[in-house]
């Protein structure tokens, strides 16, 4: 199934279930998985404690490991390996503005220039979306450390972010998915709604976006 996508990208705010999706669609299509590896930041706990103090150091902490992970990608891509990562390299810029200081940010810039990271070509980004509030109750029922701190208003700035990023996108096509009243991790039959949504896309962008019943 899905022959034709041999590289796949979950994306979405935190809390919106990327990671546990694109576990489960690894498993499914016996693909690799290439997760983003965020939380074994050496100072992403740090930054949760002091935000300003350390949102530089965990910003390109993160950027060094995205450029050995795209090196991984790159080489996978290469030998014709079935990938399925929850990240693009076009979200730590992200994550990086809502963070960082504009003289911080402009130094973000210039070393991620100076890496010339390799391309990360993909073949689909399937892109999680859900309200802040909903975001919010999702990271407080996982009750990881230090997201204890990660409030609506952030959430929003985030989402708001993320909306601006997949506007001007065009690298790959774009399935939009609504998570409000849609569980394709833990629900099967929303999986295979998913699946078959992806099977039958046609065109640069679409979206799955389910009502409550």
């Amino acid at each position: 199934m899905l022959d034709h996508l041999r590289r796949i990208v979950i994306e979405g705010p935190v809390g919106s279930g990327k990671a546990a999706l694109a576990q489960r669609l690894a498993r499914h299509l016996q693909a690799a998985e290439l997760p983003d590896g965020a939380r074994n930041n050496p100072f992403l706990e740090r930054f949760y404690r002091e935000p300003q103090r350390y949102a530089l150091a965990m910003q390109l902490a993160c950027l060094n490991q995205r450029v050995t992970q795209l090196q991984q990608w790159h080489s996978a891509m290469l030998a014709g390996q079935r990938m399925i990562g929850n990240f693009l390299f076009a979200r730590d810029r992200v994550y990086a503005s809502l963070t960082l200081e504009a003289d911080e940010l402009a130094l973000y810039d210039a070393l991620a220039a100076r890496l010339q990271a390799p391309a990360q070509r993909v073949d689909l980004v399937i892109m999680l979306q859900a309200t802040p509030s909903l975001l919010r109750e999702r990271i407080a029922r996982r009750g990881l450390p230090g997201e204890s701190g990660i409030d609506e208003q952030y959430l929003q700035r985030l989402t708001d972010a993320y909306g601006e990023l997949f506007h001007r996108y065009d690298e790959a096509p774009v399935l939009i998915v609504d998570t409000a009243h849609f569980n394709p991790v833990d629900n099967d039959v929303d999986f295979r709604t998913l699946l078959s949504r992806i099977e039958n896309m046609r065109g640069r962008r679409a979206f799955l976006n389910l009502v409550a019943s």
